[in-house]
């Protein structure tokens, strides 16, 4: 007796689960009098759900090598090398400027009381995001060996830049990044990053 129940279980759950994947085929039906159902879903997600299983990407990809330091660049294999700011030449003749804007990080540093050069600081919306990123891509071409910090400081969105120690120092950067346009730029005392 407990085979049989058990044997009858394992086939309702057999056709159950057999069912459930090929439940929008069934919604997709068109019966007489019935209404109709549109279900709009990605190749990925019909595939996923009926049970086959997504293909992986043919060749796996390296993430980037941080180029931050001397020691980021030594540390990198011969197979990652760090992108350097170069110049491109396009098929029109004009050459254009390709900045690296990747994120990087600085080994073996810590923080300690300094000076960085605010470039702007906007609102919370959107838009004072775009300007912020657009702020940091700006300077960033201007000062390619400077780091730039765009984050989200409540309520508002900053584009800061540099570890500067001395006051001196930033008030020289300071009076560049007001030569390129950003009239608002001033100097802000906090932590920064250096190196031992």
């Amino acid at each position: 007796m407990k085979q049989f129940v058990i044997t009858t279980l394992f086939f309702l759950c057999a056709a159950s689960n057999a069912c459930a994947q090929k439940y929008l085929d069934t919604l997709k039906q068109k019966n007489q009098g019935q209404g109709t159902v549109t279900v709009t879903q990605s190749k990925e997600i019909d595939e996923l759900v009926n049970g086959k299983l997504p293909t992986a990407p043919a060749t796996p990809v390296a993430p980037p090598a941080s180029a931050n330091n001397k020691e980021s660049a030594e540390t990198a294999t011969h197979n990652e090398k760090p992108i350097e700011n170069f110049t491109k030449k396009e098929e029109s003749g004009a050459e254009t400027t390709v900045i690296d804007t990747r994120k990087k990080v600085m080994r073996n540093s810590y923080k300690v009381n300094g000076y960085r050069v605010q470039v702007f600081a906007g609102g919370n919306t959107r838009n004072d995001r775009i300007k912020a990123e657009q702020a940091r891509d700006k300077v960033k071409a201007a000062f390619p060996d400077q780091p730039i910090y765009t984050h989200f400081y409540s309520p508002r969105w900053i584009c800061r830049m540099g570890n500067y120690r001395s006051y001196e120092e930033a008030n020289r950067i300071l009076k560049k990044v007001k030569a390129l346009g950003y009239s608002q730029a001033c100097i802000v005392k906090g932590k920064i990053s250096v190196q031992y």
